[in-house]
């Protein structure tokens, strides 16, 4: 019985290689992996085509997987190119119009090859085997469009090894530009070797480009291991997280620990792949009471901001301030959260040493007992006053940046997307001038509370300065930013200040900006926030230009 073509079994070959490239390229990995695997995808292609080939005699099936060698080889090329570009970072100036321009010539050359138009223009043979093939001009096409890509790619790397100084990097590109010369040098050599009558006899050395592009994969290999080419970035950010003082811990939606940096470990053994141990933490918490609801809210309320601090006994005793972060994926969906665990044991025996003053001063004599309690009143007030704007009961633009670093400093790893809205009040001026600036302070006061009484917990709402005021928004994405922010407008237009000189309609104008988790993700978080805040301001003052009582994106 003749074989015939299985079509079920080819198109479930393609729907598999379509499920592979659809994970591979909607994964948060690197563009530099997803640029080499496409370019070991494409060496793979030949050998194991030219295998399959020789394994069947039947010629039909020897032309697909003839044809499926050549599609690997005519991407061959392009993929080189783009992995210079990228390893150069060349790739990262051009706009992708330049990579479909580029890929142009590779994707003739694979239509052409599989078309195999104008009867055997890319290949043909006389015998069975196809083996002994005559190329035509397609082929000599896709070798002329190889060899371009291959110099370009090349070009690239070694004007990248004359300009840098990096030994290191230096080395790295020689080794790619070895590779490459080996698989090029061998390339050549069997296609003369096959393709002209000059070296008759010579199946002894069949398969010289597998063996080029092995030997060219491993000069690949070998550069990217010596160099970390890949794990650059993760190394940078471990090294970072974990020379941290806060202790981190990174839970799944079922509190089970992902990862955790150095300093975690040190408060309680914590492996990756456990449960979090939240029973073990919450037996020292300070309240009994509040420890139980605190489990409550752990298990019960996944998507809340939870804070606690508790008494590690093991070893010397230590106090840990316990921080509860919910992680939410680009689509608004719980994911997950983050446990930041800080040592506040030197603080708490400071306050227990203050407290213990208290009470020997307040035995010896009742009138130093007063002052120390007006004196403890008195601290109090200095750290709200260190952290808050008296007017407005607001966070101030001290206290703003410090949590904002925080924020960005910790979140920036797991990529997590953030909003912020800088606004200030209309005609500010105005009012003050109109009415006097005790009304201008009502008004300040008025606006706060109504748009403090719409914003989350974890939301920070602070003074910027004069009548301007900001807000962060973690986890939140642009479509919510704006949603939110068009409720605050609509809530203080439609809100009045009563005055001796009758009522003060307030409106206020606001500058939004919107960042996903991709684009802050290793960048220096103070000098990040300065551009956002900048970037916010602008927007700002275009609301203003633009008539007021408005909402302008950055």
């Amino acid at each position: 019985m003749d074989q015939m073509f299985n079509g079920i079994d080819f198109l479930s070959a393609l729907a598999l290689l379509f499920l592979f490239l659809y994970v591979l390229f909607t994964n948060e990995i690197r563009q530099l992996h997803k640029v080499y695997i496409a370019f070991h995808f494409a060496m793979m292609s030949w050998p194991f085509g030219m295998f399959l080939m020789s394994m069947t005699p039947d010629q039909a099936y020897q032309w697909y997987f003839v044809n499926f060698s050549f599609l690997g080889i005519s991407f061959l090329g392009y993929a080189w190119l783009m992995f210079s570009l990228m390893l150069t970072r060349g790739l990262y100036r051009m706009k992708k119009v330049g990579y479909l321009i580029l890929g142009l010539p590779a994707l003739v050359a694979a239509v052409l090859i599989t078309l195999n138009p104008w009867h055997g223009q890319f290949a043909t043979t006389s015998t069975t085997w196809l083996d002994e093939r005559v190329y035509g001009p397609v082929f000599w096409y896709l070798g002329a469009i190889s060899v371009l890509y291959l110099l370009l790619g090349s070009a690239v790397m070694v004007r990248t090894l004359f300009k840098t100084k990096d030994f290191a990097f230096r080395r790295q590109i020689v080794l790619f530009l070895l590779g490459q010369t080996i698989m090029l040098a061998l390339t050549a050599l069997d296609t003369v070797y096959t393709s002209t009558p000059w070296f008759p006899n010579m199946e002894d050395v069949s398969g010289l480009t597998s063996l080029g592009i092995v030997f060219s994969d491993i000069c690949f290999v070998i550069a990217i291991r010596k160099n970390n080419a890949f794990r650059i970035v993760s190394i940078a950010l471990r090294e970072v997280v974990d020379s941290m003082d806060t202790g981190i811990v990174i839970l799944d939606d079922r509190h089970t620990v992902l990862d955790r940096n150095a300093v975690a470990s040190r408060f309680f053994p914590l492996s990756v792949g456990q449960a979090f141990p939240i029973e073990l933490l919450m037996e020292g918490a300070l309240e009994p009471g509040f420890g139980r609801s605190f489990l409550s809210a752990y298990f019960n309320e996944t998507g809340k901001f939870l804070q606690t601090e508790v008494l590690v006994r093991e070893n010397a005793p230590i106090h840990v301030s316990v921080k509860i972060t919910p992680i939410y994926s680009d689509a608004g969906t719980y994911v997950g959260r983050i446990v930041t665990l800080q040592d506040v044991t030197e603080w708490r025996r400071l306050v227990h040493e203050l407290h213990d003053r208290n009470e020997d001063l307040t035995a010896r004599n009742s009138e130093l007992t007063l002052m120390q309690e007006e004196l403890s009143l008195a601290n109090r007030k200095l750290e709200l006053l260190a952290t808050t704007d008296p007017l407005t009961g607001c966070y101030n633009r001290r206290y703003l940046f410090q949590m904002l670093e925080y924020q960005i400093a910790v979140e920036q790893r797991y990529r997590v997307p953030f909003s912020l809205i800088l606004f200030d009040v209309d005609h500010f001026k105005q009012i003050n001038d109109t009415y006097g600036h005790h009304i201008g302070d009502e008004v300040l006061r008025h606006t706060s509370t109504l748009i403090r009484a719409r914003l989350r917990e974890s939301d920070i709402f602070a003074r910027y300065g004069g009548e301007e005021f900001t807000i962060y928004l973690p986890h939140t994405e642009h479509r919510d930013a704006i949603r939110l922010a068009e409720q605050l407008r609509s809530i203080v237009e439609s809100q009045v200040v009563e005055s001796d000189r009758g009522d003060i309609q307030i409106t206020i104008s606001m500058g939004l900006i919107s960042v996903d988790g991709d684009s802050y993700a290793g960048v220096n978080p103070k000098q990040f926030l300065v551009e956002v805040m900048r970037k916010a301001d602008a927007a700002l003052y275009q609301a203003k230009e633009q008539g007021r009582n408005r909402i302008v994106v950055a």
